[in-house]
């Protein structure tokens, strides 16, 4: 249930921008041929720095393969990879988030292979390397509330875990994609984060309600279920002020506030695609974070057609 709690406290989150953020295309040209170009941004490292530098968050591809510039602003440094490559190569880890100095948090891998002579597909998964969220890791308060929130026969410890699983499993993509992810939202605007939170976990949440427990309850004590939770989460999830004793944050936990943006170009059409369609540019797009991986790998696909 931690994750729905998380999703229900983005507002938490406002204060926190400042992070690294790639945005990666990749361009499906005739005959099969694909381009891959890799964006990195963030701030460049120097001494007294809390927030940590783009090459501490990315491992930066390299190798002969790769052609990179960089460019540097009076906020951040950009460096810019790009390599092509032909239908059926495979490409591993030009995506590689930091966990800390030694291991990784998220790698990718991705592939374009010609199903026709005219048609390919674009696959890249998001796997995750570190630790997988525990969905049954819940505080004991966030259990109170979950138990006071049911009807009273159906408030055991079997159906308050079992919600719960169901709860996470469903927020995860709604709090970090892919799609319009609550957390970026939450770093912009989190009094209209807490809104959209409320509407989109209220019918995740009902969902959730109705698939355990059936007719078990009426659609009425699904939402006032459904209402205490939400009001007690957006109680409890206030931000307090921070401890100036407490130091410095730890860098390594700053890795979750990596936006992560995948586009794919083509010169034809997309047939079929689980991302988001641009009209006006003929693209497609994925936006998320890192932690949309957390619980399951992510997989970005596309069917595109070029031209003759």
């Amino acid at each position: 249930m931690r994750y729905a709690f998380l999703a229900l406290s983005v507002v938490a989150l406002a204060g926190l921008c400042g992070c690294a953020r790639s945005r990666i295309t990749t361009e499906i040209k005739a005959g099969g041929t694909w381009t891959r170009t890799d964006f990195f941004t963030g701030q460049e490292k120097k001494e007294g720095q809390m927030t940590p530098s783009v090459d501490e968050v990315f491992l930066l591809p390299s190798g002969a393969e790769w052609k990179s510039v960089s460019s540097k602003t009076d906020k951040d440094s950009t460096i810019v990879a790009e390599r092509t490559l032909h239908a059926g190569d495979d490409l591993k880890g030009d995506l590689s988030i930091k966990a800390d100095a030694d291991k990784m948090q998220l790698v990718n891998d991705v592939t374009v292979k010609r199903l026709a002579p005219h048609r390919f597909e674009y696959r890249e998964t998001l796997s995750w390397k570190a630790p997988r969220g525990d969905i049954g890791e819940i505080k004991p308060e966030q259990l109170d509330l979950i138990r006071a929130a049911l009807p009273k026969p159906l408030a055991t410890d079997a159906n308050v875990h079992g919600l719960a699983a169901r709860v996470s499993t469903l927020v995860v993509p709604l709090m970090f994609g892919p799609g319009d992810p609550l957390l970026a939202l939450g770093l912009m605007h989190p009094d209209l984060a807490e809104r959209r939170a409320s509407q989109r976990i209220g019918t995740v949440m009902m969902k959730a309600l109705e698939d355990q427990f059936g007719d078990k309850m009426s659609v009425d004590e699904r939402k006032q279920t459904v209402r205490k939770v939400i009001a007690g989460s957006f109680a409890s999830a206030r931000p307090s002020q921070p401890d100036p004793s407490a130091g410095p944050p730890d860098k390594s936990s700053s890795s979750g506030l990596t936006p992560l943006m995948f586009i794919l170009k083509t010169p034809g059409r997309v047939v079929s695609s689980n991302g988001e369609m641009d009209e006006f540019t003929g693209e497609v797009f994925w936006a998320l974070f890192p932690e949309a991986a957390s619980l399951n790998d992510v997989t970005l696909t596309a069917v595109v057609e070029t031209p003759e």
